[in-house]
């Protein structure tokens, strides 16, 4: 049962009390079980629920070891979905590990964009297929060209996997080196009730995007009832490294690619902050939704800060990126520039009470286009370390002010001012 929403406003009082910071305003405890009503869409069974083992991950080598653990201890069956599944040497060990899973019996299944693995050699996957995975790409091939053409933009930015219905991950690392060993990242490992949570998320998109021929093969297999026993019979599985941190209250959500959903959902995240809300993006074109939050949020006098890393990994992502800085640092909200290597976190800290990780970046794309998913975590003791990290990572940044935006007009102006009235529209 999820038995925590009575919780959450006893946790949003005991944040203010655990926090040396100051508060002008304690968080009303009726906006977060708002919050977590929305972000629920309605689904009692989406609801936050508490007893959750997290370790939120920075560390793609870290990622990597806690993985293969669990991937090596999984008895029944292994669900991955990814963005970006690389063809080079982190990507071939995670996929040689479930080659043995599947020669030892355990069932996976493995949903991929297919747009972001275009160029992945057809044999990468194949010897998967030739093992027993099912495989399936993001583009529904049951429809024809014409029927796919009006979503054929939209991307599945997502990244889950699931292993034995007890161990969960998401957040920003795809499977690849860089995600592994060159980027700064966050993602997030659970164990616990809310993994039924973030198995439904999957369940629903693996059986939306069946093509033909798995249709046919899982048509029996892919009940509801069926899903959620499954997801419910193998608690006891022995599952390696428990979590860092215990007991804690977690959401998972998903958005449906167009509907809008997580950019209603950061508004309201927005509104509801009264001291500080820190974001961490590696994409910052926000929509004129968000954005009219984030200069609302700092006219309120809330502490807004936005890390961005120095240099990302589309070249003109940079140009973007800096489009809308004039306009947020004359509203008041703080703009972080890190340098060295291209951080490509997506999170949130609000109050000392709530943190979200996942794969949703503060741009068009994720806000309105793709499908995301993401993890609320209700808890004083997550946010006030999430909160001293951010602040950490910000001692080494470049706080942008008035003569920086100067100095990249000087050299880029056309650009910033071209992408700053079309990156909505691209």
């Amino acid at each position: 049962m999820r038995n925590c929403i009575l919780h959450i406003s006893l946790i949003c009082l005991l944040s203010v009390a655990s926090s040396w910071l100051c508060c002008a305003a304690a968080p009303d405890e009726s906006d977060y079980l708002q919050l977590a009503r929305y972000f629920s869409r309605g689904d009692e069974n989406m609801m936050p629920c508490d007893g959750n083992d997290l370790d939120i991950i920075t560390s793609g080598r870290r990622k990597w070891e806690l993985l293969e653990a669990d991937i090596a201890a999984a008895r029944q069956y292994i669900w991955i979905e990814y963005y970006r599944w690389r063809e080079d040497d982190a990507g071939r060990r995670i996929r040689d590990l479930i080659i043995n899973k599947l020669k030892e019996g355990v069932e996976v299944k493995i949903l991929l964009d297919d747009a972001a693995n275009a160029f992945c050699r057809k044999a990468y996957y194949e010897e998967l297929r030739h093992c027993g995975a099912k495989l399936q790409f993001f583009t529904d091939t049951d429809h024809q060209l014409w029927e796919m053409l009006p979503g054929i933009n939209r991307r599945n930015h997502r990244k889950i996997v699931i292993i034995d219905g007890k161990v969960g991950y998401t957040g920003g690392m795809n499977l690849g080196t860089p995600s592994r060993d060159l980027w700064h990242d966050t993602h997030l490992r659970i164990q616990g009730p809310a993994v039924s949570s973030l198995a439904r998320i999957y369940s629903k998109m693996w059986s939306e995007r069946m093509g033909p021929a798995l249709k046919r093969e899982m048509a029996d297999r892919l009940a509801e009832e069926d899903t959620i026993a499954t997801i419910s019979s193998h608690q006891e599985t022995m599952i390696p490294a428990p979590g860092t941190f215990h007991n804690k209250t977690v959401q998972f959500a998903a958005d449906g690619g167009g509907d809008l959903f997580f950019e209603e959902g950061i508004c309201r995240i927005l509104l509801l902050a009264k001291r500080y809300i820190y974001i961490q993006t590696p994409y910052f074109c926000p929509s004129e939704a968000v954005l009219k939050a984030l200069k609302d949020a700092a006219g309120r006098g809330v502490d807004v800060r936005i890390m961005v890393p120095g240099k990302t990994d589309v070249a003109l992502m940079d140009t973007a990126n800096s489009s809308y800085f004039k306009e947020c640092v004359d509203a008041g909200i703080t703009i972080l520039s890190t340098p060295g290597a291209f951080d490509h976190s997506k999170t949130i800290v609000c109050d000392n009470c709530l943190a979200t990780i996942g794969t949703v970046n503060l741009d068009y794309r994720s806000l309105r286009i793709n499908y995301e998913d993401l993890a609320l975590i209700i808890d004083p003791e997550i946010a006030i370390m999430r909160r001293d990290f951010f602040l950490e990572r910000a001692q080494g940044a470049k706080t942008i002010d008035a003569t920086s935006i100067a100095s990249m007009y000087k050299r880029k102006g056309m650009m910033m001012r071209f992408w700053r009235r079309n990156s909505q529209q691209l």
